[in-house]
């Protein structure tokens, strides 16, 4: 009898284990989603946006001469930073968050700042460019 009550412990904390793998796997499948590429930092290269597509270089592309570019930076933990253009030509950053909404469709918060929400459409992503549209 002591052993069947083992037997029985050891399948349900098994069951358990299997589960919480489960979960894990599933969170990670919604980022796998995406390109890993799409982690980096990533430059506006509005030389190259095309009607309708904002091209993004990274941040070591060799850009033109420019007065101050604006950017993001996806990281794989779910944190967003923003770079925008601040009155002296340098960027300014803010925090925020990202979450996979649809297939290649990341929404973007930034929660208690002047900043609003948005959504960025990925239309492809390599590691030399990536190609997005952004709605409201």
């Amino acid at each position: 009898m002591a052993n069947i009550y083992l037997l029985r412990r050891s399948f349900l904390a098994g069951l358990l284990i299997l589960y919480v793998v489960q979960l894990g796997c599933l969170e990670n499948q919604m980022n796998n989603n995406l390109s890993h590429a799409i982690f980096k930092q990533w430059i506006h290269s509005r030389e190259e946006d095309t009607e309708g597509v904002r091209i993004y270089r990274p941040s070591d592309y060799n850009f033109p001469p420019s007065r101050g570019r604006e950017g993001f930076e996806i990281k794989e933990n779910g944190e967003f930073i923003r770079y925008g253009i601040g009155p002296t030509d340098r960027r300014q950053k803010i925090t925020g968050t990202w979450k996979v909404e649809e297939n290649n469709k990341i929404r973007v918060t930034f929660e208690g700042q002047r900043q609003e929400s948005y959504t960025i459409q990925i239309l492809s992503c390599d590691e030399g460019v990536l190609k997005v549209s952004f709605d409201s």
